[in-house]
C-alpha cells in the first residue's frame, strides 16, 4: 500500500490515472495493490481531477459513471477537496442513475463524503427494493442525528438484510446523543438478531448507555465465548464503564456484571 506522501508524488497524468482506474475497476486485488490509481486520484484532489470526475459521471459507459461518483466520493486526503462541488454532483446524479451499480456507488459515495445535505436523497431510498441500495444508505447515514434520518434508521434496523440491520444498529448503537425509550426499545428488538454483528451493535449501544436490559444478554453472549467473543466483551466494559482496558478474562467479567452496584 502506497503512503500518501508516496501517491502524491505519482507522475501519472489525469488521463493515465483513470485509464488504469478504469481497468481494475472490477478487481478487488488491485485495488489493494502499490499505487493504486483510484487512491491516487483521490489523493491528488485538485480542480483538474475534480473536474475530470464530474466527467466521468456524466458519461454513457456505465463504468466509467461508477468511477466518477467513486472518486467524488472521497476526493482529498487528507483533507476533503472541493466538497460542496462533489456533494452537488452527487445530488444531481442519484436522481437520474438508473444503473444498478452507479446508483449503489452513488449511496456509499455520499457516506464517504458526509456532507448532511445528501441526507433527503438517501431517506428516500430507504425502501429501495434491492438490498445493498439499502444497506449503502444505512451506512451513509451513520452519525445523522435529524429526526428524518434518525427514523430511517429505526426502519433499517428492521430490514430484512442484515449488512443494512448492522450499519443502522451501529449508527444509533454509537450516537449517544440520541436517547430515549423508542431508541432503547429498537436497540432491545436487536438483541436476539441472527446476526453476530447486529447483535454485538444492539448490546453495544445498550451498554452505552447504560441500560441494565443489556446485561443478562452480555452474560449470555460472554459466557458462550463463540468466535465473536470481543465484540461483546467491548461492549460489557461500555457497560460497566470501564476508562481504561482492565486485565481480566472473561469469566471475571461475566460474574462482575452480575454484581449490585456494578458500574462505575
Amino acid at each position: 500500500m502506497s503512503t500518501l506522501e508516496e501517491m502524491k508524488r505519482d507522475g501519472r497524468s489525469t488521463a493515465e490515472l483513470i485509464a488504469a482506474s478504469l481497468a481494475q475497476i472490477d478487481d478487488e486485488d488491485g485495488k489493494s495493490a502499490t499505487c493504486n490509481p483510484l487512491a491516487v486520484l483521490e489523493a491528488r484532489g485538485t480542480r483538474e481531477v475534480v473536474d475530470a470526475a464530474i466527467a466521468l459521471s456524466g458519461a454513457r459507459d456505465p463504468k466509467s459513471r461508477r468511477l466518477g461518483v467513486t472518486i467524488l466520493g472521497q476526493l482529498g486526503s487528507p483533507a476533503r477537496t472541493f466538497p460542496e462541488e462533489c456533494c452537488d454532483a452527487l445530488l444531481e446524479i442519484i436522481h437520474r442513475e438508473q444503473d444498478r451499480d452507479v446508483l449503489i456507488a452513488t449511496v456509499f459515495a455520499f457516506g464517504h463524503l458526509g456532507n448532511r445535505r445528501c441526507e433527503g436523497a438517501l431517506i428516500g431510498l430507504r425502501n429501495h427494493s434491492d438490498d445493498d441500495v439499502r444497506h449503502g444508505v444505512a451506512f451513509s447515514l451513520c452519525g445523522a442525528t435529524s429526526d428524518a434520518a434518525v427514523g430511517a434508521l429505526l426502519e433499517l434496523m428492521d430490514d430484512p438484510y442484515e449488512r443494512a440491520r448492522d450499519w443502522a444498529a451501529t449508527s444509533i448503537g454509537q450516537t449517544v446523543s440520541i436517547d430515549g425509550p423508542e431508541i432503547r426499545d429498537a436497540l432491545l428488538r436487536r438483541v436476539n438478531d441472527a446476526d453476530v454483528f447486529v447483535r454485538a451493535e444492539a448490546l453495544h449501544g445498550l451498554a452505552r448507555r447504560r441500560d441494565d436490559r443489556v446485561v443478562p444478554y452480555l452474560v449470555a453472549e460472554i459466557s458462550a465465548a463463540g468466535e465473536h467473543e470481543g465484540l461483546f466483551v467491548d461492549a460489557a466494559k461500555s457497560y460497566l464503564g470501564f476508562s481504561v482496558d482492565p486485565d481480566m478474562d472473561s469469566e471475571a467479567l461475566a460474574r462482575l456484571l452480575q454484581l449490585p452496584n456494578r458500574q462505575s
